[in-house]
C-alpha cells in the first residue's frame, strides 16, 4: 500500500522541520513496516514543459516528423511519431539523460539520419494512464520550462508500506487510519473527525428513484448502505484528485469511479458505483430493487476486467432483480459499470464477511484493493461515513447532481461498545518499566479508547475501528501504549535467571536413542502421519471406532477421529510406496488417544480432563516374504537387545485386531510385564484395503517399556562360571499352533541345572505331515560342578518324555 504525504497532511499536523525520511522511520517504529520513501518529482526529474515552435516532414520516414521545441532553456530538435502534435502545443519534453518511470533512458540519437535531442512524451511513457495514442497535450497558459512534476501536482512524498504489517490492523488501510497513528506517536493535532460525517445530514433532495435493499445473507453482510444520486455528468476527475490517485499508483478513469477509489483510500472503505438505468426495473432509473444473496448454481457475470466468471453457491453476490450485478467484496460486473452516458448512479457502501471475501477472492484468482481490505474484517461504522463524503466529493464534481432516494441502512449492525479493566501495577511488570499515568491517557485518548483511571485501575472503551478482530486482551493495550511511547525507552536488560542443571527428560532420551537404533541398525525409515483417522479407512480394516474420539472440526472426511492404534495410518504409507519398494521398512513414534480419562484437565477453571493419551511405537514390515512376521519379530530383538533388555518373552495374544491373521497374534513381554503385540496384517483385508504385499506390524507401548529399562539401568556384574557348561541339541515334530515361547518355558523350568535355550531352527515341510513344524533348541546345562555326561543323558531322556505328554512332541530324527 501507498501513502501520499500531501493527502497525510490534509488530516494530521505534520512538523515543517521533520524531514519525510524521518517520518519514514517513525512510523516503521511506532506502527508499520515502512519499505520505502520516494519522492514523486525525482521519479520526473529532467522531464519539463516544452512548446513546438516548427514542425517539419521527416526527409527518410513518411510517418516521423521533426519538430523544433523550446523547453526555455535551449530549443531541442526532436524527431517523433506521434499524429497529434501541431505548432503551438504544450508538451511534457523528456530532456537527454531523463529515465521515465518505466524505466526507458533518453538519450541523444540518430533516426533515420536525423538527429534527435529528447523526447515528446505520451501519457503511458508518464506513467499517468494507459493511453499512448499521441503527446499529451497540456494548458496553454503553462510555463516553459516548468517540471512536470510541479504542472501535474505530482511534487508529492510516497511511502511504501509492507501490508503483512497492517494484516491485523483494518483500521490502517487507510490514510485517515495512518493520519490518527501519526498524531499520536508525534503527539500533534488530529484535524478532522470522522464522527461528523451522520447519514442524519445526507437529505433527500429529490424522490426521482424508489431504491429498495433486501439483504438475504445477513450472516454475511453486516450492513449494506446505499443512495441513489441523479443529475451524474461523466467528466475527468479534477486535477487535484488525480494527482493524488497517481501518487498512491491508482490510474484515474472518470470522476465517479475515482471518487469511489478515493474514499476507499481515504476513509478504508472500499465502494461501488451502479448505473441507476443499468439495474433499475423499468430501465428508466424509477424503481432500482437490490438483493444481497448468495450466487445460484450455473449463475455467470462478466467483471469490470472483461471476464466471464462462473459462481459458485458459497459466492455472495450483488443483484438486481434478475442477475448478479457485482461479486459481493471483490468486483463489479460490467453489465452495470458506469460509462459516459451515465446521468443517475446508485452508490454502495457495505460491509461484509471477511471469510467470504477472502474465499471468493481466493477461488477466482481476483485480487483487488477492495477484497484486500474487506477481508481484514472492516469496522461497518465506516460505512456512514464513507457514503456521506462520497456524496459529498460527487456533488463538488457535479454541482447538478441530487440526492434522490432515501439513504438506506439495511442489515443487523449494532455496535455494542466493549470495555477492558487494567490494574496499572500489572502494566508497569508487564511492560517492564512505569509510565506516567499522564502518558498512558494521552496516548490512549488519541487512538480513540476513552481511557478513565479509577483508583489505580484504567478503564478503556474499545472504540469500533479497533473492535473488529484487534483488540480484545489487557495484553493488546500495553502493546499500545508501548510502541507509541518508544520500545527504545524501554530499558534493555537481561533477565535473571539461576543457572540449574537441566532436568534430563527420560523419555525425550530414550525415543531419540530408539530413532537411532532404528535408522542406523536396522535400516528402517521413520514416518510421522496424521493422529487422525476417517470411518472409511476403519471400516475397511474391520475396526469398531463406537468408542473413537471424534473430532469437533475435522480437517477432511478421511479426518474425523483421533486414533487409537499405529497400525491404520502405517498401512496407508504401504498402499502409497509398494509400487516403488520392493522391501518397506519403517517406524513411527508417536501418540494415541484412547476414550477413557487421562490425566490432563481441558483448562484451569473445569475438573473434565482429555483422553487418555499414549506414546508408542509402531514397527512395520512388508515385502513378499512368507518369513515377514519372523523379520518383525527378529527388529524386535534387535531393538531390545540394543537398549539392554534380555529377558523377553513372545505370547499367544488373547485378543486379537480385527485386522490380524489368527494363526500369527503375539504379545510382547518383559518378565510379566505386556509391553507390545505382534500381527501379521490378513491376506483378505490386505486386498481389501489395496495392499499387495505381505505386511506385518508390531506395536511396542513406550511408557511401559521406558518405565521397565528405567528400573534395569543399575548396571550388574557376574563372575565367570567356575565349571564348563554342556550342550545338547534337541530336535522335535508337534503341531504348528503350539507357540515356540511356551515350549521354551516349560524346558527352562523343567531342571534346575538348564541354565539357557536358544531356538536355532524352525522348519516346515510335506516330509512332517500336514499342521506339524519342526523346531531344534541348544539346551544349555550349567551347575557349581563337572557333569558326567549319563547324568546329563539321564536328564535329557526324561526332557523328552515331558514334551510328548506335555506337547505330544516327537523326536526327529531325519
Amino acid at each position: 500500500m501507498y501513502l501520499s504525504y500531501k493527502w497525510l497532511k490534509d488530516f494530521v499536523e505534520i512538523p515543517k522541520e521533520l524531514k519525510t525520511s524521518d517520518l519514514g522511520t517513525k512510523l516503521t517504529v511506532h506502527t508499520v513496516e515502512i519499505d520505502g520513501v520516494e519522492s514523486q518529482a525525482e521519479k520526473f526529474e529532467s522531464i519539463v514543459v516544452g512548446k513546438i515552435l516548427e514542425i517539419n516532414k521527416h526527409p527518410k520516414a513518411d510517418k516521423l516528423q521533426v519538430a523544433m521545441v523550446d523547453v526555455k532553456t535551449e530549443k531541442l530538435k526532436i524527431v517523433c511519431g506521434a499524429p497529434n502534435i501541431q505548432v503551438g502545443m504544450m508538451v511534457p519534453v523528456a530532456l537527454v539523460g531523463a529515465v521515465l518511470p518505466n524505466g526507458l533512458e533518453i538519450k541523444a540519437a540518430v533516426i533515420r539520419g536525423e538527429e534527435s535531442f529528447g523526447m515528446m512524451c505520451a501519457e503511458d511513457e508518464l506513467g499517468l494512464g494507459e493511453d499512448h495514442s499521441g503527446i499529451i497535450e497540456l494548458d496553454q497558459n503553462a510555463k516553459l520550462g516548468m517540471p512536470i512534476s510541479e504542472y501535474f501536482s505530482l511534487d508529492d512524498v510516497v511511502f511504501e508500506v509492507d501490508n503483512k504489517s497492517i494484516t491485523n490492523r483494518p483500521d490502517l488501510w487507510s490514510h485517515y487510519g495512518m493520519a490518527r497513528e501519526i498524531s499520536t506517536f508525534l503527539q500533534t493535532k488530529l484535524l478532522k473527525d470522522l464522527s461528523t460525517y451522520k447519514k442524519e445530514d445526507l437529505k433527500t433532495e429529490s424522490r426521482k428513484i424508489d431504491l429498495r435493499v433486501k439483504i438475504e445473507e445477513k450472516d454475511l453482510c453486516k450492513r449494506y448502505m446505499a443512495v441513489a444520486v441523479s443529475g451524474i455528468s461523466i467528466t475527468a476527475s479534477p486535477s487535484w484528485m488525480q494527482a493524488r490517485l497517481i501518487s498512491v499508483g491508482v490510474r484515474p478513469i472518470n470522476n465517479i469511479v475515482d471518487i469511489s477509489n478515493y474514499v476507499m483510500l481515504e476513509l478504508g472503505q472500499p465502494m461501488h458505483s451502479f448505473d441507476a438505468k443499468k439495474i433499475s426495473s423499468l430501465k428508466k432509473e424509477k424503481i432500482v430493487n437490490i438483493v444481497v444473496r448468495q450466487a445460484k448454481k450455473g449463475e455467470q457475470i462478466v467483471t469490470l476486467d472483461g471476464e466471464n466468471r462462473e459462481l459458485g453457491a458459497s459466492d455472495l453476490v450483488i443483484a438486481d432483480e434478475k442477475n448478479p450485478i457485482a461479486i459481493a467484496g471483490v468486483m463489479g460486473g460490467r453489465e452495470s459499470e458506469i460509462d459516459d452516458n451515465t446521468t443517475a448512479i446508485v452508490l454502495e457502501s457495505a460491509n461484509f464477511f471477511s471469510a467470504s471475501i477472502r474465499k471468493s477472492s481466493q477461488r477466482f484468482g481476483l485480487r483487488s484493493e477492495a477484497s484486500q481490505r474487506f477481508e481484514k474484517s472492516l469496522d461497518p461504522s465506516l460505512c456512514e461515513v464513507a457514503l456521506h463524503r462520497a456524496v459529498e466529493l460527487i456533488k463538488e464534481s457535479c454541482p447538478e447532481s441530487l440526492v434522490s432516494s432515501h439513504v438506506i441502512d439495511e442489515g443487523n449492525f449494532t455496535y455494542e461498545a466493549k470495555n477492558l479493566k487494567i490494574d496499572l501495577k500489572w502494566l508497569s511488570k508487564f511492560l517492564g518499566l512505569e509510565i506516567e499515568e499522564k502518558e498512558i491517557l494521552r496516548i490512549l485518548s488519541s487512538l480513540g479508547f476513552d481511557p478513565l483511571v479509577n483508583s489505580g485501575e484504567l478503564q478503556i472503551t474499545i472504540p469500533s475501528w479497533r473492535a473488529t478482530k484487534d483488540i480484545s486482551i489487557k495484553e493488546d493495550i500495553a502493546e499500545e501504549i508501548a510502541r507509541n511511547y518508544g520500545y527504545d525507552k524501554i530499558p534493555v536488560t537481561m533477565p535473571k535467571i539461576s543457572m540449574q542443571i537441566p532436568i534430563d527428560n527420560t523419555e525425550i532420551i530414550s525415543e531419540n536413542k530408539i530413532r537411532k537404533i532404528l535408522s542406523s541398525g536396522a535400516s528402517m525409515f521413520e514416518v510421522c502421519n496424521y493422529s487422525f483417522v476417517g470411518e472409511e479407512q476403519l471400516k475397511a480394516l474391520g475396526v469398531d471406532f463406537s468408542s473413537f474420539v471424534r473430532l469437533a472440526n475435522p480437517i477432511s472426511q478421511n479426518h474425523t477421529m483421533l486414533r487409537q492404534t499405529l497400525a491404520s495410518n502405517l498401512f496407508e504409507n504401504v498402499k502409497k510406496n509398494q509400487a516403488r519398494f520392493a522391501n518397506i521398512r519403517l517406524f513411527e513414534i508417536a501418540s494415541v488417544y484412547l476414550s477413557i480419562d487421562g490425566n490432563i484437565k481441558k483448562s484451569d477453571s473445569v475438573t473434565e480432563v482429555l483422553p487418555r493419551e499414549e506414546r508408542r511405537l509402531g514397527l512395520l514390515l512388508a515385502n513378499e516374504s512368507d518369513e515377514v512376521f519372523m523379520e518383525t519379530k527378529s527388529a524386535v530383538n534387535y531393538l531390545f537387545s540394543e537398549i539392554g533388555i534380555t529377558n523377553i518373552k513372545y505370547c499367544q495374544r488373547e485378543k486379537m485386531a480385527y485386522w490380524s491373521n489368527e494363526k500369527y497374534v503375539t504379545e510382547i513381554k518383559i518378565g510379566e510385564h505386556v509391553v507390545g503385540n505382534i500381527n501379521l496384517l490378513d491376506n483378505t483385508v490386505a486386498k481389501k484395503i489395496g495392499i499387495k504385499k505381505k505386511v506385518a506390524v508390531a506395536e511396542i507401548y513406550l511408557g511401559e517399556a521406558i518405565s521397565i529399562v528405567e528400573s534395569m539401568n543399575t548396571t550388574k556384574y557376574k563372575a565367570f562360571e567356575k565349571y564348563p557348561a554342556l550342550s545338547r541339541d534337541l530336535a522335535f515334530i508337534l503341531d504348528e499352533g503350539i507357540i515356540y515361547n511356551n515350549i521354551k518355558e516349560e524346558i527352562e523350568n523343567f531342571h534346575e541345572y538348564i541354565s539357557k535355550v536358544e531356538l536355532f531352527d524352525e522348519y516346515h515341510g510335506d516330509s512332517l505331515g500336514k499342521g506339524k513344524k519342526s523346531l531344534a533348541f541348544h539346551v544349555i546345562y550349567q551347575a557349581e560342578k563337572t557333569f558326567a555326561s549319563k547324568e546329563i543323558d539321564d536328564i535329557q531322556e526324561r526332557l523328552l518324555h515331558f514334551l510328548e505328554q506335555k506337547f505330544e512332541a516327537k523326536i526327529r530324527n531325519f
